[in-house]
């Protein structure tokens, strides 16, 4: 009977993780699943030795703060597995936690996955060759990202990307409106609706969220029926967005709904996303939506990230295409001013919309195909059985 050991450090990868555990479960229902991960993983049969909750963080900064506790998760998920001695390590995301746990459980002899791997192709490529050296798989979920990672020399297999199994919705752009009672305003030229997404972070929402709801007040008075819809990310509350909106009580924010399950839908129902880059810029392509991609974070992490990273671009549908065909407005060029001005440019220009949509829909063919839990599942059990 094999013993997998899983460990997911964020909401996301909590998410990706519970899919790949229910796959396990239905291939070898007599399999033993424990190790750390969110609510996702316990719903899906994992035995939790450690929860997640207080574990996602942003930056360098916001990892300083929380080291002590990482240390101490760390060293007790170590001495799990020199205790239970699995026959795998499953690791998902979490880079920064997880690649020392790689190193330790390859020492202890124990078989390692590494699902959704670092992202070494956009900064500290090292990465790559040492994950080499500690995974026996790399479940890659980029088509460039495998490739990547075998010319460090790994055994990196493409499985394909988690999203196209699940960023999807059979619902219609009005179905959709009609969902989230937004559609009796009439069309996208008088009354556009506008997705706000901050990002799944409370630091990525201070930062980012007021300049978001700034350019919502600007384009209010262009376009007063425009109608404003902001999903919640999981673990984000009404109150620390109602806090922000009541930090900016001196200009008038329009009216926003704020929704909760129903991400999907707001996306489908969206004529234009203002969306934090992460990973929900490529569920938005998922889902064919024109987007603005937005970050900013402390000064601190923003100089130590540019001065470690090589790449151009930041959003992954960029990435992924490898040309800019979303625009991106990072850090100091994320102005009131900029976010209205792009915006603007793409309310009042259906064809530079239909432009980009057509380009999202060719970075989703890349994504692979449905099943990338089932098949990183297989590359577990294929590591189990070659002991």
């Amino acid at each position: 009977m094999p013993k997998v050991m899983i460990v997911a450090g964020e909401p996301s990868g909590d998410l990706h993780a519970s899919h790949v555990a229910r796959q396990l479960k239905a291939l070898c229902p007599d399999i033993t699943l424990f190790g750390m991960g969110g609510d996702q993983m316990e719903a899906a049969s994992v035995k939790l030795d450690l929860h997640i909750r207080d574990s996602a963080v942003m930056g360098f900064a916001d990892v300083i703060t929380v080291l002590p506790m990482f240390l101490r998760k760390q060293a007790y998920l170590k001495q799990r597995i020199r205790e239970e001695r699995p026959d795998v390590l499953l690791l998902v995301d979490f880079a920064e936690f997880n690649m020392p746990l790689a190193k330790f459980a390859r020492r202890q002899g124990v078989s390692v996955v590494y699902y959704i791997p670092p992202k070494a192709w956009a900064w500290r490529a090292k990465r790559a060759r040492k994950l080499a050296k500690w995974a026996d798989v790399v479940a890659a979920i980029f088509p460039f990202e495998a490739e990547f990672y075998r010319n460090a020399g790994a055994n990196a297999e493409f499985v394909g990307h988690p999203l196209v199994g699940f960023a999807q919705t059979s619902l219609t752009v009005r179905e959709a409106r009609e969902h989230l009672n937004l559609c009796e305003m009439g069309d996208d030229h008088e009354a556009p609706v506008i997705g706000l997404m901050p990002g799944s972070r409370r630091s990525e929402i201070r930062h980012i969220l007021p300049v978001m709801l700034e350019a919502a007040a600007n384009l209010a008075e262009i376009y007063p029926k425009a109608q404003w819809v902001l999903p919640l990310a999981p673990g984000i509350s009404h109150q620390l967005i109602t806090a922000c909106q009541q930090e900016l009580s001196n200009i008038e924010i329009p009216p926003i709904k704020i929704v909760e399950e129903a991400t999907y839908t707001a996306m489908r129902a969206s004529t234009l996303l203002l969306v934090t880059s992460g990973t929900a810029t490529l569920e938005a392509a998922c889902i064919g939506t024109p987007m603005i991609i937005v970050f900013r974070t402390a000064p601190v992490n923003w100089h130590i990230v540019k001065a470690l990273t090589p790449l151009e671009r930041s959003g992954l549908p960029n990435l992924v295409a490898g040309c800019d065909i979303v625009p991106e407005l990072l850090q100091t060029e994320l102005t009131l001013t900029a976010l209205t001005e792009q915006s603007l440019d793409f309310l009042r220009d259906p064809q530079r919309r239909e432009a980009q949509q057509e380009a999202l829909q060719a970075v989703y063919a890349q994504l692979g195909t449905t099943g990338a839990a089932e098949r990183t599942a297989e590359l577990v059990l294929d590591a189990a059985e070659s002991l």
